[in-house]
């Protein structure tokens, strides 16, 4: 009896933590449309307990992208690149908030990159794509330089278009200063000339938004590390009234002029942006810049109504399947019928519980691998009371008939989850996306189906009987 009711108390303990762990997935289900909006914008603490719907259910953004590695060294192995590249990416979407993104390699030079729930495909772009090239850089006011703004008026070309092609223009090279650029103004299309780098944006350590200014105008304020902090501050006493212009991507942002010696390590980026403008710019300086430009080969915007459609459609058919399959147990097996029927809700409810308290992302193949996993259970159940009718039908009594089948049909329910959870393993390991996802699913429910129907049932018969609420078996 103490074995009996050792299981039942764990199948109660399992039962009621289930629940505890479905409970903000069931409220934010029964919530309305408003109400989940509300939730997501204010951050509500239920979203981090909430289970994670998947690219496919959810909605959100698909990216193919291909980095470009024209632009290395020799030296360096594309591989390595892209290995940093998602490294930086995951960084980034991780500090912009996105729940569970995919970020993977796919061939030789591209990556995948899924963001569950952002429908705006252009922000997730200027995210994940800007290469962040952060440079601080002496404006050079000599004769040599203003000669060379001359003649790029008189051509009429950009900064971009000189700097791709310079070979084409032999008169500019000529008169440009030793080691100095041309640049672009971000707001006037202003040229200049700036002298080399003397900072880059691997110093830093903190980026953030401030508000300055009469009308609170955004900026983003940069922190550098000791070295940077050093180099700054030489840079600066070294050129005091002369103008350091803040350059991104090749971009220039702002050109103030140093007034003194600024110590400390601190500086602004000042550009006339809008607020999601700098924490975007903020974001990216933070996560590092990306180690070669990458570009959009593919995209794909997957909207919300199919993934609520995926939803209902999934949950009616997986509803409708679980009641006609209930039915028939019952039918068919009687009490016997009605104990498997609590062992597969309780298979079910285990396995949601345990992927919303571990935030596993159920995606359209995860829910195939539920509905495999059930089908399992369904299975072994099955077995089990088709040997404990051969058992009967030998004569043995209800209680002997029970304890003969359970043990006969161990092995054979043990083998067939095993081989089972063996191919679900090899999947998890060697594929990708929502093949993992099925794999994890497929796993968890495999394991847990075994628990629910040999132990569960088990112990559920062993308390009938051993209280006489169950003298004979019908079916």
């Amino acid at each position: 009896m103490s074995r009996i009711n050792w299981k039942l108390w764990v199948t109660v303990a399992l039962f009621v933590f289930s629940i505890w762990a479905l409970c903000p997935s069931i409220n934010w289900f029964l919530m309305s449309a408003d109400r989940r909006v509300h939730a997501e914008k204010e951050k509500d603490p239920i979203l981090g307990k909430v289970i994670k719907l998947g690219l496919d259910l959810k909605g959100g953004t698909h990216l193919l992208l291909e980095v470009d590695s024209s632009q290395l060294d020799v030296n360096v192995k594309t591989k390595d690149v892209i290995d940093r590249a998602i490294e930086i990416m995951r960084n980034r979407i991780d500090q912009f908030g996105v729940v569970e993104p995919l970020i993977t390699r796919q061939g030789d030079k591209w990556i995948v990159v899924q963001l569950p729930g952002i429908k705006d495909p252009q922000s997730a772009k200027n995210l994940i794509g800007k290469t962040a090239l952060l440079e601080f850089r002496i404006i050079n006011n000599s004769q040599e330089a203003n000669k060379v703004l001359d003649l790029i008026r008189n051509k009429g070309i950009t900064s971009d278009q000189y700097r791709k092609n310079s070979f084409a223009y032999p008169d500019i090279q000529a008169a440009m200063p030793q080691g100095a650029s041309v640049f672009e103004n971000k707001e006037d299309s202003k040229y200049y000339i700036l002298d080399k780098t003397v900072l880059t944006g691997a110093f830093l350590t903190n980026a953030k938004v401030e508000f300055e200014g009469r009308f609170s105008q955004p900026v983003v304020s940069m922190e550098f590390n000791r070295k940077g902090a050093r180099i700054f501050e030489d840079v600066t006493e070294r050129n005091i009234q002369r103008n350091l212009a803040i350059v991104l991507d090749g971009v220039v942002q702002s050109v103030p002029v140093i007034n003194q010696k600024i110590s400390g390590g601190k500086a602004v980026i000042q550009g006339n942006f809008s607020v999601e403008d700098a924490k975007l710019l903020a974001t990216v300086l933070r996560a590092g810049a990306l180690p070669a430009p990458v570009k959009v080969v593919e995209e794909r915007t997957v909207g919300p109504t199919l993934g609520d459609d995926s939803i209902r459609s999934g949950f009616m058919s997986a509803l409708i399947g679980i009641v006609v399959i209930f039915i028939f147990m019952v039918i068919y097996y009687h009490t016997s019928g009605l104990i498997a029927d609590m062992a597969l809700t309780l298979n079910l409810i285990i396995i949601l519980a345990i992927m919303a308290y571990f935030q596993f992302t159920i995606t359209l193949p995860g829910v195939a691998g539920i509905a495999l996993t059930i089908a399992m259970a369904v299975d072994a159940n099955v077995l089990i009371l088709e040997r404990i009718r051969e058992e009967l039908a030998a004569g043995k009594t209800a209680r002997a008939a029970v304890d003969v089948g359970y043990q006969k049909v161990f092995w054979t329910i043990v083998d067939a989850n095993i081989t089972t959870l063996i191919a679900a393993v090899f999947l998890f390991q060697f594929g990708t996306g929502s093949i993992k996802g099925f794999a994890v699913t497929l796993s968890v429910g495999l394991i847990v189906s075994m628990f629910t129907s040999i132990s569960v049932t088990k112990a559920i018969y062993d308390f009938l009987f051993k209280e006489n609420l169950l003298l004979k078996l019908k079916m």
